[in-house]
């Protein structure tokens, strides 16, 4: 199954000819794409930048490509009525609904772009330490509460990094605004804190007439994680040779295992340091002893997966057994 993703910069200026997103798929890129039953097309509607459609047989390996059409079928029905119907605008590149991009078409740009050797490191810690990538929205008039007094700084409500950011339908997708903090902050230029206008969305009905007023404020999709992949990889980077191994027989795997266990016992002695005593009121109890075991459990799996793999690269080069 995967989940497509897509979004609209200016979805004014394109309702003025189109009125649907149209959706194809192929087993490769440079394959023969056709449209599939249930795979769109997408109504676009008034002031909404962001859709989103499930491919439920959909592969990591299959590629997609869309294009905006005209279409009587579509909700609002504006460009039909002018004259537009059939009109389709070119399709866009292919893009690979591979299993690791939660987010399709991102617009915010990662914070560092590693390559695949890199990737491949960063997927197996994360594996290794429970530390899958999360994907969260936070929109619409209750998140505008997590807006700093200043009017400048939104707190996100998990850590992570962003892939969409609309703030009262106006897109900031550029790392220099907003600049990311401590995973947590987002610090723009200017004020975000203005209310948004009302603006008019066609009901279910489907009429060109029928509109409902609704207000837009904040709309942001990010990854959330424990450890980002700069963290993962600046641990790896700076990871020591495990003990038992040297510079000429050591291998990625050992170097692998032995950085899941130093962000491990890291989060361990925060977390003990930090909150790991045990709080009881009269209504209520609070006790992390159950999470720092299995972790405690987790990190003696990977000390030993490691020591069978040091012993296993140690007896490698020996050549001959010495008998006395």
């Amino acid at each position: 199954m995967i989940t497509l993703r897509l979004t609209v910069d200016d979805i004014s200026t394109v309702l003025r000819v189109y009125n649907q997103i149209e959706i194809q798929r192929a087993d490769t890129q440079d394959g023969t794409y056709t449209t599939i039953s249930g795979l769109g097309p997408i109504d676009l509607y008034p002031a909404t930048n962001n859709y989103s459609i499930v491919d439920d047989d959909g592969e990591a390996t299959d590629w997609y490509r869309s294009r905006y059409i005209c279409s009587a079928a579509g909700i609002d029905q504006t460009c039909c009525t002018n004259g537009c119907t059939g009109n389709t605008s070119a399709w866009s590149e292919p893009v690979l609904g591979e299993a690791g991009d939660l987010f399709y078409n991102p617009l915010f740009p990662d914070e560092i772009s590693y390559g695949t050797d890199d990737q491949q490191i960063i997927r197996r810690i994360r594996t290794y330490i429970g530390d899958p990538v999360g994907l969260r929205r936070e929109y619409g008039e209750d998140a505008a509460s997590s807006i700093h007094p200043d009017g400048k700084t939104y707190e996100l409500d998990e850590k992570g990094w962003p892939v969409s950011v609309f703030m009262n339908n106006e897109a900031y997708n550029d790392s220099s605004n907003p600049t990311v903090n401590g995973y947590r902050y987002l610090r723009f230029n200017e004020y975000i804190d203005i209310e948004s206008e009302p603006v008019l969305r066609s009901t279910s009905s489907g009429t060109c007439d029928d509109y409902e007023t609704i207000t837009y404020g904040v709309d942001i999709w990010y990854y959330t994680f424990r450890h980002s992949d700069r963290q993962i990889m600046e641990a790896y980077d700076l990871c020591p040779i495990p003990p038992g191994l040297t510079a000429a027989n050591v291998t990625t795997e050992a170097y692998v295992l032995q950085t899941a266990i130093n962000l491990l016992y890291q989060e361990n002695w925060e977390d003990a340091i930090e909150d790991g005593a045990v709080v009881t009121d009269e209504q209520s109890r609070y006790d992390p002893t159950p999470g720092l075991r299995f972790r405690n459990d987790l990190l003696d799996k990977l000390n030993k997966k490691l020591d069978n793999l040091v012993n296993g690269l140690v007896l490698r080069g020996i050549e001959g057994v010495l008998l006395d």
